[in-house]
């Protein structure tokens, strides 16, 4: 990929100041950029990285500082504008479409255009597949399934039986979407399996990490609602609810029935209890335990979880607990001495 970045700035807009014709080849970091490289600074803070970055040109905003030195394109949000041509410079590489001599494929299943399956990849009867949609190589497609338009399934991805799929899906290496709900009831001295009867549910632009598991639900449906995004190694249990726009990061663990809002964020290592609700726009902490609902918009953190101002307040106060311990135990010695001195005084 090259552009110019009088290409760039008309694709993406901004104002240049500098040699609109530099040829841009790559991207890279303040540090990372090298000759060619087109890079970003989001505050004046960072002129010094500027001025000594290799890039061949920085997008940054329209208060930056001149640097005559380096070629600038100034724009509202540089960030934003980076990662748009980050995009581009890494677009996933082209796939021929058609299917692959070693793919298995159920004579029932309807293919639609320009899809391509590739190596190894198994699609039982009645599946569905949208049109342009790209099934890697060593996925498991299994009976009934349905995926829509533009939807992207990564190497070694096991779609389950019945599992609904929207369109521009992306399913990242490893994941399991229709795996059995992890129930059990204890009867006859022994622990008996729940059936899971229910399904998955996947709408239109989630995107899903490596090695993600979503259980089917017991009943009705586990779903994930549009533009959800979930990291690596997350576990999403039967009957889950996730908001639209919700953001999961890696290892976090859902039980069963929990609802997600829209537009909420769990940090990483998060675990939430059966039944929990998470309101709309709210934020849990990296590491915290939920047990209890939490309320749309509210920032909770810790073990358990509660307000994160709560939870700061009670780890300033543990930093001063040997300075109160050592002052108790001197009130201790000066109440026993003074009811030492009143004790003989009463004789």
């Amino acid at each position: 990929m090259k552009a110019s970045l009088r290409a760039l700035r008309d694709r993406f807009g901004g104002i240049i100041a500098g040699d609109p014709d530099t040829l841009i080849t790559g991207v890279g970091s303040l540090e990372t950029a090298e000759s060619g490289d087109i890079t970003f600074a989001e505050k004046p803070g960072y002129r010094q990285q500027v001025e000594t970055s290799k890039a061949a040109a920085v997008i940054v905003t329209h208060d930056f500082p001149d640097t005559p030195a380096k070629n600038l394109l100034r724009t509202e949000q540089p960030r934003q504008t980076f990662v748009q041509i980050l995009s581009l410079f890494h677009a996933q590489r082209p796939y021929t479409p058609g299917v692959h001599p070693s793919a298995i494929v159920a004579a029932s299943a309807c293919l639609g255009e320009s899809i391509t399956i590739c190596e190894q990849a198994v699609l039982r009867d009645q599946v569905r597949v949208g049109r342009g949609t790209i099934i890697e190589s060593g996925a498991y497609i299994a009976h009934a399934v349905i995926i829509g338009a533009e939807c992207w399934i990564g190497p070694n991805v096991a779609l389950l039986h019945d599992v609904r799929i929207g369109d521009r899906v992306k399913i990242h290496p490893g994941a399991v979407i229709g795996g059995d709900g992890f129930g059990y009831l204890w009867l006859n001295k022994q622990h008996v399996k729940v059936a899971s009867c229910g399904s998955v549910q996947i709408d239109d632009d989630v995107e899903i990490g490596c090695n993600v598991c979503i259980d089917r639900a017991t009943f009705g449906l586990t779903r994930v609602r549009r533009g959800a995004k979930i990291d690596n190694l997350v576990q999403i249990a039967h009957n889950n609810d996730i908001g639209e726009d919700a953001i999961i990061v890696s290892q976090v663990g859902l039980s069963g029935s929990v609802k997600v809002g829209r537009r909420a964020t769990l940090a990483g290592q998060v675990g939430v209890a059966d039944h929990v609700k998470i309101g709309a726009g709210a934020t849990v902490a990296a590491a915290s335990g939920v047990s209890k609902d939490v309320k749309p918009g509210e920032v909770v953190w810790g073990y358990p979880a509660r307000a994160i101002q709560k939870a700061w307040r009670e780890l300033a106060s543990l930093t001063r607990l040997p300075q109160l311990m050592r002052r108790l135990k001197a009130l201790e010695s000066r109440c026993a001495s003074l009811e030492d001195r009143l004790e003989k005084s009463s004789k």
